[in-house]
Protein backbone atom coordinates (compact mmCIF):
# COMPACT_ATOMS: atom_id res chain seq x y z
CA UNK A 1 0.00 0.00 0.00
CA UNK A 2 2.69 2.14 1.15
CA UNK A 3 4.77 1.92 -2.41
CA UNK A 4 1.06 2.37 -4.48
CA UNK A 5 0.51 5.76 -2.46
CA UNK A 6 3.87 7.05 -3.63
CA UNK A 7 3.25 5.75 -7.12
CA UNK A 8 -0.05 8.15 -7.21
CA UNK A 9 2.04 10.92 -5.43
CA UNK A 10 4.66 10.48 -8.18
CA UNK A 11 2.13 10.48 -10.76
CA UNK A 12 0.24 13.33 -9.87
CA UNK A 13 3.35 15.48 -9.71
CA UNK A 14 3.96 15.26 -13.36
CA UNK A 15 0.53 16.77 -13.88
CA UNK A 16 0.23 20.13 -15.51
CA UNK A 17 -2.03 22.31 -13.88
CA UNK A 18 -4.07 24.32 -16.33
CA UNK A 19 -6.13 27.61 -15.60
CA UNK A 20 -9.81 27.02 -17.07
CA UNK A 21 -9.21 25.56 -20.55
CA UNK A 22 -9.94 28.55 -23.42
CA UNK A 23 -9.93 27.62 -27.35
CA UNK A 24 -6.95 28.39 -28.65
CA UNK A 25 -5.75 30.03 -32.00
CA UNK A 26 -5.80 26.74 -33.83
CA UNK A 27 -8.33 25.74 -31.94
CA UNK A 28 -12.19 24.81 -34.21
CA UNK A 29 -15.20 22.92 -33.32
CA UNK A 30 -16.82 19.74 -35.16
CA UNK A 31 -20.43 19.33 -34.61
CA UNK A 32 -20.83 15.53 -34.10
CA UNK A 33 -25.07 14.80 -34.00
CA UNK A 34 -25.04 18.04 -31.78
CA UNK A 35 -22.18 17.38 -29.50
CA UNK A 36 -19.35 19.99 -30.45
CA UNK A 37 -15.78 18.36 -30.45
CA UNK A 38 -13.09 20.63 -29.83
CA UNK A 39 -9.29 19.78 -31.98
CA UNK A 40 -6.71 21.39 -32.96
CA UNK A 41 -4.99 21.44 -36.26
CA UNK A 42 -1.60 22.58 -36.58
CA UNK A 43 1.12 22.06 -39.39
CA UNK A 44 1.58 20.60 -42.26
CA UNK A 45 2.53 16.90 -44.07
CA UNK A 46 1.24 13.89 -42.55
CA UNK A 47 -1.90 13.64 -40.55
CA UNK A 48 -0.58 12.75 -36.84
CA UNK A 49 -3.98 12.27 -34.51
CA UNK A 50 -2.80 13.37 -30.72
CA UNK A 51 -5.11 11.66 -28.19
CA UNK A 52 -5.25 12.49 -24.53
CA UNK A 53 -5.89 10.14 -21.42
CA UNK A 54 -8.72 10.97 -19.16
CA UNK A 55 -9.49 13.75 -17.25
CA UNK A 56 -6.91 15.56 -19.43
CA UNK A 57 -7.06 18.19 -22.48
CA UNK A 58 -5.56 18.78 -26.26
CA UNK A 59 -3.17 21.04 -24.25
CA UNK A 60 -1.34 17.75 -22.82
CA UNK A 61 0.21 17.69 -26.37
CA UNK A 62 1.61 21.55 -26.13
CA UNK A 63 5.76 19.86 -25.26
CA UNK A 64 5.12 17.78 -28.72
CA UNK A 65 2.98 19.89 -31.17
CA UNK A 66 5.81 22.50 -31.62
CA UNK A 67 7.97 19.42 -33.00
CA UNK A 68 5.82 17.29 -34.40
CA UNK A 69 4.34 19.89 -36.75
CA UNK A 70 7.09 20.74 -38.67
CA UNK A 71 6.84 17.15 -40.20
CA UNK A 72 3.29 16.22 -39.84
CA UNK A 73 0.04 17.71 -39.52
CA UNK A 74 -1.27 17.59 -36.10
CA UNK A 75 -4.93 16.95 -34.91
CA UNK A 76 -5.23 17.20 -31.20
CA UNK A 77 -8.53 16.51 -29.86
CA UNK A 78 -10.36 17.08 -26.41
CA UNK A 79 -12.33 13.84 -25.89
CA UNK A 80 -15.96 14.07 -25.34
CA UNK A 81 -17.16 15.73 -22.20
CA UNK A 82 -13.14 17.23 -21.37
CA UNK A 83 -12.19 20.43 -21.95
CA UNK A 84 -14.01 22.72 -24.31
CA UNK A 85 -15.80 19.67 -26.17
CA UNK A 86 -19.18 19.01 -25.36
CA UNK A 87 -20.76 16.16 -22.60
CA UNK A 88 -21.62 13.37 -24.59
CA UNK A 89 -25.06 11.67 -23.41
CA UNK A 90 -25.51 13.12 -19.69
CA UNK A 91 -28.13 10.08 -19.10
CA UNK A 92 -25.21 7.33 -19.83
CA UNK A 93 -22.69 7.11 -16.56
CA UNK A 94 -20.67 4.90 -18.92
CA UNK A 95 -17.39 6.05 -20.78
CA UNK A 96 -17.60 4.74 -24.79
CA UNK A 97 -14.38 4.55 -26.23
CA UNK A 98 -16.14 2.60 -29.28
CA UNK A 99 -18.51 6.09 -29.62
CA UNK A 100 -15.56 8.26 -29.34
CA UNK A 101 -13.94 5.99 -32.28
CA UNK A 102 -16.96 6.93 -34.22
CA UNK A 103 -16.81 10.73 -33.70
CA UNK A 104 -12.85 10.59 -34.91
CA UNK A 105 -13.97 8.97 -37.72
CA UNK A 106 -16.71 11.69 -38.51
CA UNK A 107 -13.70 14.19 -38.28
CA UNK A 108 -11.26 13.18 -40.48
CA UNK A 109 -14.40 12.14 -42.97
CA UNK A 110 -15.15 16.00 -42.62
CA UNK A 111 -11.37 16.91 -42.92
CA UNK A 112 -11.24 14.74 -46.23
CA UNK A 113 -8.27 12.58 -44.33
CA UNK A 114 -7.98 8.90 -45.67
CA UNK A 115 -4.91 7.49 -43.61
CA UNK A 116 -3.43 8.63 -40.52
CA UNK A 117 -0.47 7.98 -38.08
CA UNK A 118 -1.91 8.35 -34.16
CA UNK A 119 -0.15 8.81 -30.78
CA UNK A 120 -2.53 7.86 -27.49
CA UNK A 121 -2.56 8.11 -24.47
CA UNK A 122 -4.34 5.75 -21.89
CA UNK A 123 -8.01 5.58 -23.06
CA UNK A 124 -6.81 8.11 -25.78
CA UNK A 125 -4.02 4.45 -26.60
CA UNK A 126 -7.59 2.35 -25.96
CA UNK A 127 -9.81 4.45 -28.78
CA UNK A 128 -6.48 3.82 -30.97
CA UNK A 129 -7.30 0.24 -30.85
CA UNK A 130 -10.72 0.88 -31.59
CA UNK A 131 -10.29 2.70 -34.58
CA UNK A 132 -7.55 0.67 -35.78
CA UNK A 133 -9.92 -2.39 -35.37
CA UNK A 134 -12.89 -0.91 -36.90
CA UNK A 135 -10.82 0.36 -39.73
CA UNK A 136 -7.45 -0.74 -40.40
CA UNK A 137 -6.76 0.03 -43.35
CA UNK A 138 -6.97 3.99 -42.80
CA UNK A 139 -4.06 4.09 -40.28
CA UNK A 140 0.13 4.23 -40.41
CA UNK A 141 2.46 3.81 -37.59
CA UNK A 142 0.42 4.56 -34.17
CA UNK A 143 2.03 4.76 -30.91
CA UNK A 144 -0.19 3.83 -27.86
CA UNK A 145 1.09 4.82 -24.12
CA UNK A 146 -0.23 3.38 -21.13
CA UNK A 147 -3.31 1.99 -23.13
CA UNK A 148 -5.40 -1.13 -22.51
CA UNK A 149 -7.24 -4.55 -24.05
CA UNK A 150 -10.03 -4.70 -20.93
CA UNK A 151 -9.95 -3.09 -17.79
CA UNK A 152 -7.38 -5.71 -15.10
CA UNK A 153 -7.81 -6.53 -11.80
CA UNK A 154 -5.49 -4.16 -10.61
CA UNK A 155 -6.98 -1.24 -12.64
CA UNK A 156 -10.08 -1.52 -11.49
CA UNK A 157 -8.39 -2.03 -7.74
CA UNK A 158 -6.37 0.86 -8.13
CA UNK A 159 -9.78 3.22 -9.13
CA UNK A 160 -11.52 1.78 -5.93
CA UNK A 161 -8.91 3.09 -3.75
CA UNK A 162 -8.56 6.14 -5.22
CA UNK A 163 -12.37 7.22 -5.26
CA UNK A 164 -14.67 9.88 -6.91
CA UNK A 165 -12.14 12.63 -4.68
CA UNK A 166 -9.01 11.90 -6.35
CA UNK A 167 -11.20 11.88 -9.58
CA UNK A 168 -12.53 15.77 -9.11
CA UNK A 169 -9.60 16.35 -8.08
CA UNK A 170 -7.26 15.38 -10.77
CA UNK A 171 -10.15 16.65 -13.63
CA UNK A 172 -9.37 20.21 -11.40
CA UNK A 173 -5.94 19.90 -11.80
CA UNK A 174 -6.18 20.04 -15.46
CA UNK A 175 -8.73 22.46 -15.48
CA UNK A 176 -12.21 20.84 -16.55
CA UNK A 177 -15.33 23.13 -15.38
CA UNK A 178 -16.80 22.07 -11.93
CA UNK A 179 -19.66 20.93 -13.83
CA UNK A 180 -17.14 18.46 -15.87
CA UNK A 181 -15.24 17.62 -12.81
CA UNK A 182 -18.37 15.79 -11.53
CA UNK A 183 -19.68 14.46 -14.79
CA UNK A 184 -15.89 13.03 -15.23
CA UNK A 185 -15.07 11.63 -11.82
CA UNK A 186 -18.87 9.95 -12.35
CA UNK A 187 -17.70 8.32 -15.36
CA UNK A 188 -14.20 6.87 -14.31
CA UNK A 189 -15.61 5.59 -10.77
CA UNK A 190 -17.84 3.44 -12.69
CA UNK A 191 -15.22 2.22 -14.91
CA UNK A 192 -14.19 0.16 -11.59
CA UNK A 193 -17.16 -2.20 -12.55
CA UNK A 194 -15.49 -2.81 -16.12
CA UNK A 195 -14.19 -6.49 -16.32
CA UNK A 196 -14.95 -6.69 -20.10
CA UNK A 197 -17.01 -5.49 -22.88
CA UNK A 198 -15.49 -1.68 -22.88
CA UNK A 199 -12.99 -2.30 -23.71
CA UNK A 200 -12.66 -5.70 -24.35
CA UNK A 201 -9.73 -7.05 -27.20
CA UNK A 202 -9.11 -10.49 -27.73
CA UNK A 203 -6.26 -11.77 -29.89
CA UNK A 204 -8.15 -12.27 -32.81
CA UNK A 205 -9.84 -8.75 -33.16
CA UNK A 206 -5.77 -7.67 -32.59
CA UNK A 207 -4.84 -9.72 -35.44
CA UNK A 208 -7.02 -7.36 -37.80
CA UNK A 209 -4.33 -4.66 -36.78
CA UNK A 210 -3.05 -2.91 -40.33
CA UNK A 211 -0.63 -0.43 -38.21
CA UNK A 212 2.85 -0.43 -37.37
CA UNK A 213 2.73 -0.31 -33.88
CA UNK A 214 4.68 0.91 -31.09
CA UNK A 215 3.79 -0.33 -27.60
CA UNK A 216 4.80 1.66 -24.48
CA UNK A 217 4.76 1.33 -21.00
CA UNK A 218 6.20 2.84 -17.75
CA UNK A 219 8.36 0.38 -15.38
CA UNK A 220 6.21 2.12 -12.57
CA UNK A 221 2.95 2.33 -14.22
CA UNK A 222 0.56 1.94 -11.19
CA UNK A 223 -2.60 0.99 -13.70
CA UNK A 224 -1.69 -1.29 -16.13
CA UNK A 225 0.89 -4.60 -15.46
CA UNK A 226 3.76 -5.22 -17.50
CA UNK A 227 1.74 -8.30 -18.82
CA UNK A 228 -1.08 -6.04 -20.40
CA UNK A 229 1.19 -4.44 -22.32
CA UNK A 230 3.21 -7.90 -23.47
CA UNK A 231 -0.37 -9.20 -24.51
CA UNK A 232 -0.88 -6.30 -26.71
CA UNK A 233 2.42 -6.56 -28.20
CA UNK A 234 1.76 -10.41 -28.80
CA UNK A 235 -1.61 -10.08 -30.05
CA UNK A 236 -0.66 -6.84 -32.75
CA UNK A 237 1.29 -8.24 -35.96
CA UNK A 238 3.66 -5.58 -37.11
CA UNK A 239 4.55 -4.25 -33.17
CA UNK A 240 7.59 -3.12 -31.37
CA UNK A 241 7.10 -2.68 -27.15
CA UNK A 242 9.36 -0.39 -25.17
CA UNK A 243 8.97 -0.29 -21.40
CA UNK A 244 9.66 3.41 -20.26
CA UNK A 245 12.30 2.32 -17.25
CA UNK A 246 10.94 4.76 -14.51
CA UNK A 247 8.39 5.58 -16.39
CA UNK A 248 4.71 6.14 -14.07
CA UNK A 249 1.51 5.68 -16.28
CA UNK A 250 2.02 8.44 -18.91
CA UNK A 251 5.27 8.58 -19.01
CA UNK A 252 5.14 11.71 -21.64
CA UNK A 253 4.00 14.14 -19.57
CA UNK A 254 6.82 13.37 -17.22
CA UNK A 255 9.42 16.64 -18.16
CA UNK A 256 12.33 14.60 -17.61
CA UNK A 257 11.20 11.81 -20.03
CA UNK A 258 9.68 14.25 -22.67
CA UNK A 259 13.22 14.41 -24.68
CA UNK A 260 13.39 10.92 -25.10
CA UNK A 261 9.53 10.38 -25.88
CA UNK A 262 10.29 12.99 -28.67
CA UNK A 263 13.02 11.48 -30.00
CA UNK A 264 11.89 7.73 -29.75
CA UNK A 265 8.34 8.94 -31.62
CA UNK A 266 9.76 10.87 -34.01
CA UNK A 267 12.02 7.56 -35.06
CA UNK A 268 9.15 5.39 -34.74
CA UNK A 269 6.86 7.34 -36.75
CA UNK A 270 9.45 8.31 -39.68
CA UNK A 271 9.96 4.16 -40.03
CA UNK A 272 13.78 4.25 -38.26
CA UNK A 273 12.64 0.99 -36.73
CA UNK A 274 11.55 -0.61 -39.95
Amino acid sequence: MKRFTILILIFFTCFTTYAQVKVNPKGQFFNYNGTQIYYEDTGTGEPLLLLHNFFNTADSWKPYVEAYSKQFRTIAIDMMGHGRSDIYNKDDSTFRHGEYAKMIFALLDSLKLDKVNGIGGSSGGSTLLYLNVMQPERFKPVITVGGHLYYSKQAREVISKLGRDQFREWAKNWGQSPEKQEYLAEMFWEMRNFSEGEPSFTPDKLNIIQAKWLVVLGDNDFAIPISHALEMHQGIPNSRLWIVPNGNHLPYLESEIQPEFLRVSMEFLAGKWD
